[in-house]
């Protein structure tokens, strides 16, 4: 974790908390406490909507039952789940993924939700289930994370689970939008949480980082707002409002991850397209 990022995340809201009694962290959960007013914040791992927005976590109830009230209503995602694959849909008419896939998501050897509090886990430790869960599928297609190191010892390491195991660069809401992949499978990476809502099946090997049930509370774009800190607060209300704005966030953090290829080339597909029909129109048809 950067040693700066609890700066950044109070500079955030500085505006609507400039004199208020809280601390707020960023990715660090262990610095919460139940009689102490903290509230940690993380990178929601759904990231596919239009913009990214946060996970609000504290263990002083008085709190937790505030931003419950803020709660995002997780169905949402669904709906932008279905535009993503729509989109894709259009964009490619030949479908390159085989039928009956298992989808294997790669991470980073030193995530920090990958460390059990001896070791960083790894695929490998998990040889037997994926042996198994392989089984039940044609193909296997594993996806790289783009700035892992050991991606070449996990490749061989995955070819001696299954025959028919490719490695694949493809966008990953390419594809989580393929109705050929029929599950999806990792650590506990952030495309495990995303994946429910491209109506796949998951499964995670090692201990979900999040939990929705009860700790981590999503909310969406609230917090942008002066009325949300003065309620969790419970201060008078400064009526400073920020309007929603698409990639807000997305766009402070300078983070797209794979999402900057919805945003852009899909639409450039599609602008080069009736650029092409339009001059075929014009000057030769």
């Amino acid at each position: 974790m950067h040693k700066d990022s609890n700066i950044w995340i109070q500079k955030l809201f500085h505006t609507y908390l400039e004199k208020a009694d809280l601390t707020l962290f960023f990715e660090q959960k262990e610095k919460l406490h139940p009689d102490e007013k903290t509230i940690n914040l993380s990178i929601h791992p759904i990231r596919f909507a239009d913009d990214i927005f946060f996970s609000f976590q504290t263990q002083n109830p008085f709190l937790q039952k505030k931003l419950k009230k803020y709660e995002v209503n997780y169905n949402i995602f669904y709906h932008h789940a279905d535009l993503i694959k729509a989109g894709y849909l259009k964009a490619n008419k030949k479908n390159k993924i085989e039928k009956n896939s298992l989808l294997i998501i790669g991470q980073t050897s030193t995530d920090q939700v990958l460390f059990d509090g001896e070791k960083y886990l790894s695929l490998q430790d998990y040889a037997k289930e994926l042996s198994a869960l392989a089984s039940n599928y044609e193909q296997i297609y594993f996806k790289p994370h783009p700035y892992a190191k050991n991606n070449k010892q996990t490749i061989r390491f995955l070819k001696t689970i299954h025959p028919n195991v490719h490695t694949t660069y493809q966008n990953i809401y390419y594809l989580l939008s393929n109705d050929h992949i029929e599950h999806v499978v990792g650590l506990n990476s952030s495309v495990l949480y995303e994946a429910k809502y491209f109506r796949k099946k998951v499964t995670f090997l090692a201990k979900p980082y999040f939990d929705f049930t009860s700790q981590d509370i999503g909310i969406y774009a609230d917090y942008f707002s002066s009325a949300f800190w003065s309620d969790l607060l419970e201060t008078q209300d400064q009526n400073i409002t920020l309007p929603l704005k698409e990639n807000r966030l997305r766009i402070a953090l300078n983070d797209f991850w794979g999402y900057n290829e919805i945003t852009s080339k899909l639409i450039l597909k599609d602008i080069i397209k009736s650029k092409i029909k339009y001059f075929l129109y014009r000057y030769i048809g």
